[in-house]
């Protein structure tokens, strides 16, 4: 009895230590290769963007989630400040035209109703993003398409490789926007401020938001 009692007590030790040393399925041992240990909902990189050097040479970074702007300056040492901002009072009835850096906006007659307050921005010039936005806010719903277009005149970039994403908040994405790539003898990019022949992308848009010069196909 005393031995049967011992023997109990034994397998009783041994099967503990048997559930501590199972890696696999210890609480401590590391995650298994097939249980997806990494974050479920992983952060989905932007688009490669392109990057305009002062020479005309380009390159592509890739932009971090979230829709936001490569950490740091990209612009070559010795440059001027790299940060633009254009603001125009835009009367909906006549419509406009605006220019921030390689970026063009035409704003046709009758986008909208009444007079806003249109801004186009960039943080880094050298980089093709750009920021667009009107005030008041309710007007950022567009009876007429508003053309977006992406110069890349006296560059060695190929608009075969070249699209426009557009940054969706409320999914925190970048979409894939349908461009024309050929500009020339284009009636609407005819007028200043947009250079004459013009090489490059544009689209319509619907409405204002954070806007990229993308690697096509991304």
């Amino acid at each position: 009895m005393r031995i049967t009692k011992q023997f109990a007590r034994w397998a009783l030790l041994v099967s503990v230590l048997a559930a501590f040393s199972g890696c696999g399925n210890s609480p401590v041992g590391p995650a298994s290769a097939g249980t997806g240990g990494g974050d479920p909902n992983p952060a989905v990189m932007g688009p490669e963007v392109l990057v305009v050097h002062p020479d005309g040479t380009t390159s592509w970074t890739q932009l971090p989630p979230g829709g936001g702007m490569p950490a740091g300056s990209l612009t070559d040492p010795g440059a001027t400040s790299s940060k633009l901002a254009v603001v125009e009072q835009v009367d909906g009835s006549v419509g406009a035209k605006m220019r921030c850096g390689r970026f063009y906006l035409l704003i046709p007659p009758g986008a909208f109703v009444g007079r806003g307050s249109v801004t186009m921005s960039m943080e880094d010039s050298t980089v093709m993003v750009c920021d667009l936005e009107i005030f008041p806010a309710e007007l950022n719903n567009f009876h007429e398409p508003v053309k977006l277009a992406l110069s890349v005149n006296d560059t060695d970039a190929s608009t075969d490789t070249l699209s426009i994403y557009w940054h969706d908040p409320s999914k925190n994405e970048w979409v894939d926007m349908a461009v024309d790539k050929d500009l020339s003898n284009n009636p609407e990019t005819e007028a200043a401020p947009c250079p004459v022949d013009m090489r490059g992308v544009m689209t319509e848009l619907r409405h204002f938001s954070r806007y990229s010069g993308g690697k096509a196909g991304w």
